[in-house]
């Protein structure tokens, strides 16, 4: 026989807010983001081929064309992203999925979540030069700095963000190009997903 639990018994759950700190946020969003972009173990065989490459990218920090006091110091960008041979298009070498998580301009969390494709140029100073474009959604952009990225409804505006890199072996540095309004610098790793 089981028990039965009479409706006034149960528990009630009252809305708290939540105690997590910025970075506590950050993290869990990174991890959540990571899970969706490798996919679960069990899965692996079916989503990467060998050549598929993880890469993973660090910017501290946007230079602006025009400065403002209301510019935050540092954006950390973090971003993750499949690199994979399949579905080039224009001569491409390589096809980019990712995701990246940052502090806009104005010190606002926010995320792109984006396709491209990338281009080997020309082997430069013993590396390769590359240059790439993505394509994808900009979320994060709120009241009262809405208004600072064309496009944007609901909080999500769509952007294409070219970006120049030049990559030794497994390490990079990169310039990614923020419309009209600066440059982000930063540097990236590259591991194997599948040998």
């Amino acid at each position: 026989m089981s028990p039965t639990v009479s409706p006034a018994a149960s528990p009630t759950v009252s809305p708290t807010v939540s105690s997590r700190g910025p970075l506590a946020r950050r993290l869990g969003a990174a991890a959540i983001g990571a899970a969706l972009l490798l996919g679960v173990a069990p899965a692996r065989a079916q989503w990467f081929v060998p050549g598929d490459q993880f890469r993973l990218s660090y910017g501290p920090s946007a230079y602006h064309f025009s400065h403002s006091p209301e510019h935050a110091s540092y954006n950390h960008l973090v971003s993750g992203e499949l690199l994979t041979q399949r579905w080039t298009v224009w001569g491409a070498s390589r096809t980019q999925i990712g995701l990246a998580l940052f502090d806009n301009s104005f010190g606002q969390f926010s995320q792109y979540l984006y396709v491209g494709q990338e281009w080997d140029l020309m082997k430069l100073a013993g590396g390769d030069l590359v240059v790439n474009a993505t394509f994808g959604l900009l979320h994060g952009y709120k009241a009262p700095y809405e208004d600072k990225i064309p496009f944007n409804r609901f909080g999500t505006a769509p952007v294409i963000i070219p970006s120049i890199a030049w990559r030794y072996q497994r390490f990079s540095v990169f310039a990614s190009v923020l419309g009209a309004n600066g440059f982000l610098f930063g540097g990236s790793w590259t591991f194997d997903l599948v040998k």
